[in-house]
């Protein structure tokens, strides 16, 4: 009983969740949504202590607005003693990842002094001066905008768990859940689109510049592709038309938009739930609380979801339960940067 409860502090003290870094930056990170978590279940009781489930459920983002996942899972569970019980599943989940927008900085520059054959570097983020007496000669900067279509995409999961229950003073279930989650994800084309502003200015120098706002660029230029043809556009000029770049901008550059290939991944997870559940004999009512780390095996066991969750469950009768809970669900991994809070709706059938 000790052990569980260490076990289970140590678990929640265990979130330091890190972003990493990007050379495009999306506007839409870090966003917090409302969601509609929705799951119906089925279990067969068999001989020998085992069960078959079968599972299925439906996620939405923004609340109601639209469908983020719909998943439909097999498992078979052993319950060798009333403390510990085993399972293996499969699931297959269909998960919808929203249109994303980024956007990148790079500025051009050459130190002083230095001959004028010799190309502009680039660099990344503001402008960063070394000292106050060494200045630059700067051609300007490239601010680009990079939107990534709205996709769907098919997952493989395969998991295998051992949970430990207890019961305190008749009452009250406490369960550890130790759950090893391989998942599987096909490879998919999505498309890009890119629109970039280039701010020019043939020769200024750092000595002075006091700050960026005190420079003033000749020419800001736009390009964009529409289908098969790259346009420019100088935007100083309020009359002037767009042209037709498209032969001299693919002599010096790739074309704007370039479809990308999310690649295959394999993710190994370990998922730790401690759970509080209100078990006592009689009551048609059972709340119950949790909390849930996802911990990536393959990079260091960094925290890539943190999961708790609060709410309720009724049984209709003794094969029927319906279930009213609230989640929040904290993520920085392949389904997004975000926090969720979502209303947990299900019901189960026992048979």
């Amino acid at each position: 009983m000790k052990r569980i409860l260490l076990i289970a502090a140590c678990t929640a003290c265990a979130l330091s969740p890190a972003k990493a870094q990007a050379d495009y930056v999306a506007d839409n990170t870090g966003q917090t949504t409302g969601a509609l978590w929705t799951e119906v279940g089925a279990t067969k009781i068999l001989p020998y202590n085992l069960t078959l489930g079968l599972d299925a459920g439906l996620r939405t983002n923004e609340w109601f607005d639209e469908a983020s996942r719909f998943d439909i899972g097999l498992g078979l569970g052993w319950k060798p003693t009333k403390h510990w019980k085993f399972g293996v599943g499969y699931t297959f989940i269909m998960k919808h990842y929203p249109l994303e927008t980024a956007q990148k900085t790079e500025y051009k520059y050459r130190p002083a002094g230095e001959s004028e054959n010799t190309d502009f570097a680039s660099f990344l983020g503001a402008p960063a001066y070394s000292d106050g007496t060494t200045s630059y000669t700067y051609k300007g900067k490239n601010i680009s905008y990079r939107t990534t279509d709205a996709f769907w995409r098919p997952k493989h999961r395969i998991s295998i768990d051992g949970t430990y229950t207890y019961k305190l003073w008749r009452w009250l279930r406490l369960s550890l859940r130790e759950r090893y989650q391989l998942t599987l994800m096909p490879s998919k084309t999505v498309g890009r689109e890119k629109v970039l502003d280039k701010y020019r200015d043939v020769s200024y120098t750092q000595a002075s510049v006091t700050s960026e706002s005190d420079v003033a660029y000749d020419e800001i230029t736009r390009y964009w592709q529409d289908g098969e043809t790259i346009y420019a556009l100088d935007l100083t000029d309020a009359a002037a038309t767009a042209r037709d770049v498209t032969s001299t901008y693919q002599a010096e550059h790739d074309d704007l938009n370039t479809d990308k290939e999310k690649s295959s991944k394999t993710i190994h997870t370990l998922r730790s739930r401690f759970t509080l559940e209100v078990d006592k004999k009689g009551w048609q009512w059972a709340p119950y609380a949790y909390v849930e780390l996802f911990n990536n095996m393959g990079d260091g066991f960094h925290t890539d979801k943190f999961r708790t969750s609060v709410g309720v469950e009724y049984s209709v009768s003794s094969l029927h339960r319906l279930q009213l809970g609230y989640v929040f669900n904290h993520e920085n991994d392949d389904d997004g940067d975000q926090n969720i809070h979502a209303i947990a709706i299900g019901y189960k059938v026992k048979f």
